[in-house]
């Protein structure tokens, strides 16, 4: 794993290295205040960085656990009983990492929910991104022998398997389970110290014998995270995954524009079903009244046989006199339409006579003074209107207004 940017974690403290391909560029520690302000100060910059960050193997269970053949959502419910009694406090406060699995061999990773909160928090206020988080104890895990790592104040001990234990390098040679040193893979120690006793006494502890690297003699890169940057573990369990899944700009992104075209998609379905609904509601209506008005014609002239175009028929039959004065049924009625529906007065009757090409409306309003200014706005239309009778019928005024024209 060749990241850009590898921190160990160590609560108040970072160590960090700022790699290319892995070769060092940068490496320090101190706060992540001050990891930000080199990040900040770097020429050229270190562009949008993603950081793999280690968290002691001190505070994490390293181990394995028997489960069923098949993967089902049964086994993954089960997975917190069967590591219970190895954690220290209630499973509830611990997060379970999920590793390789190899049969019904699954490794996994057990720390508490707390750090992880932690460490996700204190990188996400720095704007740090953090790609990959791992327990540094199964960093070096190597799939055919035992890996021994060794530093100033900390002996780590991972299996090809994926179990493994981290304790304080003064309690390492009583600490160390026999199993680990007396099984039958082979042994690597790697020495990240500087004067290198730690493994002069667990060599001589170990029965079989023991591979060693060491920094102090350049066999190996001088810190653990220059060794790791050049070459790396696919068999680290990456610890970001269920609640604390890492998730990147360009999957954010992709979120986002997912969602923006379901949004999208929703808005011309829903106005996809209305239009189709206004549809069929219009259609209905326009069956309805094209019945109605075949009915209506057919009892004005039940003569008729079969009669279609209702609006050519009515024109027809309303075409009025004949005189070149246009004073026609339609012509004023197409002239008045307007007029009447702005103000505000509602039509209950129309009743054209064709022999003096008049047309009489009983009109009904709120007041007299509506039925006034009509009758003045048609004179100043060029027509002739004369008011009949008005009466007062509860809270409308009625009227009869004959119109012709000029």
């Amino acid at each position: 794993m060749n990241q850009g940017l590898l921190i160990r974690w160590k609560g108040e403290s970072v160590e960090w290295l700022i790699h290319d391909a892995g070769q060092p560029i940068q490496e320090g520690q101190g706060s992540i205040e001050a990891l930000s302000e080199v990040l900040a100060a770097m020429d050229p910059p270190l562009v949008d960085p993603e950081a793999a960050v280690l968290i002691s193997g001190q505070e994490a269970l390293i181990t394995e656990i028997t489960v069923p053949s098949k993967p089902t959502r049964q086994i993954l419910d089960a997975i917190p009983f069967l590591v219970e009694e190895q954690v220290v406090g209630s499973i509830d406060d611990h997060f379970i990492g999920l590793g390789r699995r190899e049969g019904d061999q699954l490794s996994v990773v057990v720390l508490r929910q707390e750090i992880m909160r932690s460490v996700i928090d204190a990188f996400d206020q720095a704007s740090i991104r953090v790609e990959f988080i791992g327990v540094d104890s199964q960093l070096l895990q190597h799939e055919n022998m035992i890996r021994l790592l060794v530093e100033e104040d900390m002996v780590h001990v991972i299996q090809p398997h994926g179990v493994g234990v981290a304790m304080a390098a003064n309690l390492a040679e009583q600490l160390i389970p026999s199993d680990l040193v007396t099984d039958s893979a082979p042994i690597e120690c790697l020495d990240f110290s500087r004067n290198g006793a730690m493994v002069t006494s667990l060599v001589a502890t170990s029965s079989p014998e023991v591979m060693v690297s060491s920094a102090s003699d350049g066999t190996i890169e001088p810190g653990l995270l220059r060794y790791w940057a050049r070459s790396g573990n696919p068999l680290a369990v990456n610890l970001r995954q269920g609640v604390f899944a890492y998730r990147s700009s360009r999957l954010k992104m992709a979120t986002l524009i997912k969602g923006g075209l379901l949004v999208v998609l929703t808005v011309l379905g829903t106005q996809l079903a209305a239009n189709l609904a206004q549809a069929f509601y219009l259609t209905n209506q326009a069956d309805q009244l094209g019945s109605e008005a075949r009915a209506l014609y057919l009892s004005v002239y039940p003569a008729s046989q079969a009669p279609r175009n209702m609006a050519r028929l009515w024109r027809a039959r309303l075409s009025g006199t004949g005189n070149e004065n246009e004073s026609t049924v339609l012509a004023l009625i197409d002239r008045l339409s307007t007029t009447v529906t702005q103000s505000g007065i509602s039509v209950q009757n129309l009743n054209f006579n064709a022999a003096r090409g008049d047309l009489s409306m009983q009109l009904t309003g709120r007041t007299s003074d509506q039925i006034m200014r009509l009758s003045e706005s048609m004179g100043a239309m060029g027509l002739q209107a004369e008011i009949g009778t008005i009466s007062q019928e509860g809270d409308d005024v009625r009227a009869t207004v004959r119109v012709k024209g000029l």
